[in-house]
């Protein structure tokens, strides 16, 4: 990367092998006073409101001249990424990175690299270009201007060791939001960032806000471009580490990312609690990741501080104070009802995030003590919480999940004595292992190219600071984790994986401590009297030895609230791209031109197995004869139920050996049916306890598939057990998204609710990056064994069932019921059904139930579907009666669907064009940067600005924001006879239709024209 600088008109030009990003700004001020800018009267009067403006164009490098720009890229370091624009104090600062370090490695594709150097570029003014050039050289330079230059602090804030990126991926992520890359074949950058959760770790937000909508309006290609260029570069803050050890022997990566929030409003650190948007001081996410050729295993735990409204030692008067038994007070700001909904936003964040979530509350319980008090009004705001939801007095359609809680009651002298290398405590655990079971980890086997399991929930852990003893916590529960993952899977570890692991979080302590305290250290007038008290406390937590890599020890409080844009005179820029802009809004109007559309079939099944392996041909029933218009399908989509036994006591089910034998069966039928035609791919498989899901597509449209991703959920025994649950795979076809659900609900003739519950869990608690859900795609396809009933004795539906009766039957079935009233499945549709019940039957026969209970039959096993634009059609939906092997029989159905195809080459000829008409009609990308572009910003139409707003005395649309109320002077006409004028009532409602009606009449004539009438 580089950076160019063209003086005059200022601009900035980044690049990097071939593209290219312009920045500039359209008023920058000069020291030299002869330079005369070419900006109009009425444009000199607009400076001010424009001072926020920024012109930023992403085109090919080969469309550039920078014959006449001066390369300013440092010469003794280099430009690794860009950071975004800084606002303050009316200067606009281009932000870099120019030094760094590798720390960390998650898995062979990804690596994290922490800040050493960053530098700074004013936009908008020449008055510090003398510290532009190579960093050495203007060393003492930068030191005399620290006070002046308004960038200065934050350059070297970033500089001090503390923050770190990655090129690979986003590091405000976690691996089982991201994918596995190597897993997925697809390495790209993926941002994630921009979702709302992992806004929070994101800490030059505020510099690339506007810049992350400009790369959003920016096609796919080019937005790969910025991202695999290193062009929009994202920062967290924390700690990363990779160590090497040895798992099975085998060479594996360990790894701990630690990562501080920053999206509290108010102190970040200390002893303070949430804000109104439920955002807590002290919050960090910590991920364990083991990555080896084979595997990868991550693990995630939070650690906040407790999420009400609370305080210690302040000197306010007026506020509800209760002092402890120590002199420390604690002081809750706000009412019970106001802290009850911060916790709510603060948990519902969490949970649309992770799944269920496990309190872990370290504080003492002695009522005297200021730790003790806070305590106890937690666990007030736990038990109304709950209490509510179980009364249903909040939406439990919007976030079903489960908030669990317990007290550790663990003291820093004994968590001193067992040390971070010792054996964990078997107390602390026997609290916590169902949690750890029922949560699982997320775990890839790479070799099967499949998960084995995903992290359904979340530990979060609080103490008084959060540090030390929720640090501690932490990895006493990842400790476990690991132990219980690859003892299921039959590998026992070595020592070094406990003391490597103990190793990280012992020193990401140590570290996350050090960056708190400094801050806190630093914060006087943020937080007050409580500053001093609070600092102390904690750096009795840690220990004298500190990491050397925290270059900075007392970092400025000003300069991370100038980082985060929070100082009183900062404020957002607005980015203007004229080309891009102009481009975009031509090529909406020629979409027909490079868009085609392909029609594509699906065959997707589900099938109850009964844990039973099948041995003979199942071709009738994935090419049933009595449909011959599936010989070659683009689409196969599977779902099995009770592929194996589960055993509860496992964390993960690792036995998938059923489910490879049915993928292999499968594929191997599809393939011999037309050998020569297509050929089939596994493109996806997923199992949770006994329910698998298998995506096979036909080789010839593999190439329109992409962003593949995968969702678990389990609902059994009320969302513990992976007995029953959901699992579902997104992707992309080509443009269009497509969502494959495969389920198994509640059994039950009576369990209906539970039925309608397990629904609403897997709507809201299925969800994909950036917190999309199975509604937010185009096309989708809900299969699966759904247990629904048919409110009928047996004595009426056997008989209906032999006459063949099925709409009489369909009348009483519970899914139709609940369907027709929009509770279960809303929005969802369903072919009609012309089959017979698919359940129950005695194994290996066509009889149903004749044993002991007398089961009545019931279409427990549906396929339905939704799409917008109605883009699938549906075909064909039958069962398939001769597969007797299994108590259910296979219920089946085709579809046929239209996908979009954009022709990337024809639209990029298009594209072309436009410029070429753009380049006519105002210059090329050159004459914007050697010329002034002040026209970018007038008030008329083509350059996309809007007029004044309207205001009770004048109206935008009407020319020149002439007086709103209007006069017709016909209608003020009073003649002498009395008579007066009004509206015809015969003149069409249409003012553009021609017509021959005058547009007024007398009085006189209109009730002439009435009595004719």
């Amino acid at each position: 990367m580089r950076l160019y600088l063209n003086e005059r008109p200022r601009t900035f030009i980044i690049t990097s092998n071939s593209y290219a990003l312009i920045i500039r700004h359209p008023f920058p001020k000069y020291k030299d006073k002869g330079f005369k800018k070419r900006i109009s009267a009425h444009n000199k009067n607009k400076t001010n409101s424009n001072s926020n403006k920024v012109v930023v164009e992403f085109i090919e490098k080969e469309y550039l001249d920078l014959t006449a720009c001066r390369d300013i890229t440092p010469r003794r370091s280099k430009l690794s990424g860009f950071l975004g624009l800084l606002n303050v104090k009316g200067g606009i600062y281009l932000g870099f990175i120019t030094n760094e370090e590798l720390v960390a490695s998650p898995t062979i594709n990804e690596k994290i690299y922490r800040i050493t150097g960053a530098e700074f570029y004013c936009l908008n003014n020449d008055e510090f270009d003398y510290l532009i050039g190579d960093n050495d050289d203007n060393g003492q330079d930068r030191e005399r201007s620290g006070s002046e230059y308004p960038a200065g602090s934050v350059r070297k804030l970033l500089s001090s060791g503390a923050f770190f990126y990655s090129h690979e991926f986003d590091v405000t992520s976690n691996i089982q939001e991201r994918g596995v890359s190597s897993g997925f074949n697809n390495p790209e950058f993926k941002l994630i960032a921009d979702s709302h959760y992992f806004k929070r770790f994101q800490w030059n937000g505020f510099m690339m806000s506007e810049l992350m909508e400009f790369r959003n309006r920016l096609s796919q290609f080019e937005q790969r471009q910025i991202d695999s260029n290193g062009f929009f570069i994202i920062i967290a803050r924390g700690y990363a580490k990779s160590v090497n050890t040895t798992i099975g022997e085998e060479e594996a990566l360990m790894t701990l990312i630690s990562k501080q929030a920053c999206a509290k409003e108010g102190p970040l650190f200390g002893d303070w609690g949430c804000d109104g948007n439920g955002y807590v001081s002290n919050y960090v996410e910590t991920e364990i990741i083991i990555y080896t050729e084979r595997f990868c295993l991550s693990y995630i735990v939070i650690s906040g501080n407790v999420p009400i409204y609370w305080e210690t030692e302040s000197t306010f008067t007026k506020k509800s104070i209760i002092t402890a038994k120590n002199g420390k007070r604690i002081i809750f700001p706000r009412s019970f009802e106001a802290s009850q909904h911060a916790f709510t936003r603060h948990f519902d964040d969490l949970a649309s995030q992770f799944g269920d979530v496990h309190i872990l509350n370290t504080l003492s319980e002695d009522p005297k003590s200021h730790k003790g008090i806070l305590s106890s009004a937690y666990i007030d705001q736990i038990q109304y919480f709950n209490k509510s939801r179980s009364e249903d007095l909040y939406d439990n359609d919007e976030f079903n999940y489960k908030l669990l809680y317990t007290h550790v009651p663990i003291t820093t002298s004994r968590m001193k004595k067992i040390g971070y290398s010792g054996q964990n405590p078997y107390d602390i655990i026997s609290l916590l292992s169902n949690s750890i079971i029922n949560f699982g980890a997320l775990f890839y086997d790479q070799s099967e190219g499949t998960f084995i399991g995903k992290q359904l929930g979340v530990f979060r852990v609080n103490s008084f600071d959060s540090l030390s003893k929720a640090n501690f916590l932490s990895k006493v529960i990842c400790q476990e984790v690991i132990e219980l993952a690859f003892r299921d899977m039959g590998i026992s570890l070595d020592r070094d994986v406990y003391s490597k692991h103990a190793q990280l979080w012992s020193e990401s302590e140590e570290y996350i401590s050090k960056l708190t305290v400094n801050f806190i250290s630093n914060s006087d007038k943020l937080q007050a009297s409580s500053a001093r008290s609070t600092t102390s406390s904690m750096k009795s937590h840690i220990t004298k030895k500190y990491l050397s890599s925290v270059v900075d020890t007392k970092p400025k409080e000003t300069a991370i609230l100038k980082l985060l844009g929070r100082l009183q005179d900062q404020i957002n820029l607005s980015l203007h791209n004229p080309i891009h802009d102009y481009v975009s809004r031509e090529l909406n109007r020629y979409t027909q031109e490079y868009t085609s559309y392909l029609d594509i079939s699906i065959f997707s099944s589900t099938f109850n197995v009964n844990g039973s392996i099948y041995d003979g041909d199942i071709e009738g029933w994935l090419f049933p004869k009595k449909y011959p218009m599936g010989q070659s399908y683009d689409l196969v989509l599977i779902g099995l139920q009770e592929i194996v036994e589960l055993n509860p006591g496992q964390m993960m089910n690792v036995d998938f050996r059923n489910k490879s034998l049915w993928e292999r069966k499968i594929l191997k039928c599809l393939s011999d049916k037309n050998p020569e035609n297509c050929r089939y791919i596994v493109m996806w498989s997923g199992q949770l306890g006994g329910l698998a899901l298998l995506l096979y597509v036909k080789e010839d449209k593999l190439k329109h598939i992409s962003n593949v991703e995968c969702s678990f959920k389990k609902t059994g025994l009320g969302g513990v057990a992976a007995n029953k649950g959901g699992v579902s795979v997104s992707f992309k076809f080509a443009d269009n998204t497509f969502c494959f659900v495969s389920s198994h609900l509640a059994a039950g003739l009576s369990n209906v609710e539970e039925r309608h519950q397990n629904y609403k869990t897997l709507a809201k608690g299925i969800q994909f990056s950036k917190n999309r859900r199975i509604k937010d795609h185009d096309a989708v396809i809900w299969l699966g064994d759904f247990n629904y009933r048919i409110g009928l004795p047996n004595e009426q539906v056997r008989p209906l069932i032999h006459q063949k009766a099925f709409y009489k039957l369909f009348e009483f079935d519970q899914l139709n019921k609940q369907m027709a009233n929009g509770a279960t499945f809303p929005f969802f549709d369903e072919m009609e059904i012309q089959f017979p019940p698919t359940y129950k039957f005695d194994n290996g026969t066509k009889e149903y139930d004749t044993g002991e209970k007398q089961r009545i039959p019931a279409w427990t096993d549906r396929i339905l579907y939704q799409s917008r634009k109605n883009i699938i059609k549906p075909l064909v939906y039958y069962c398939d009666e001769e597969l007797i092997f299994s108590d259910h029989r296979p219920v089946f159905a085709m579809f046929s669907a239209t996908v979009k195809l954009i022709n990337q080459s024809v639209k990029e000829m298009l594209s072309n064009e436009l410029y070429e008409n753009y380049k006519k009609k105002y210059g090329g990308i050159n004459n914007i940067l050697t010329s002034n572009v002040t026209y970018l910003f007038e008030d008329d139409e083509e350059s996309g600005n809007l007029p004044a707003p309207s205001s009770d005395k004048s109206k935008w649309w009407l020319e020149g924001g002439k007086a709103a109320k209007v006069i017709i002077p016909e209608l003020h006409v009073l003649p002498t006879d009395g008579d007066y004028l009004v509206f015809n009532p015969k003149c069409p409602q249409n003012p553009f239709e021609e017509t021959n009606e005058p547009e007024f009449v007398s009085k006189s004539q209109l009730l002439r024209m009435l009595r004719d009438k």
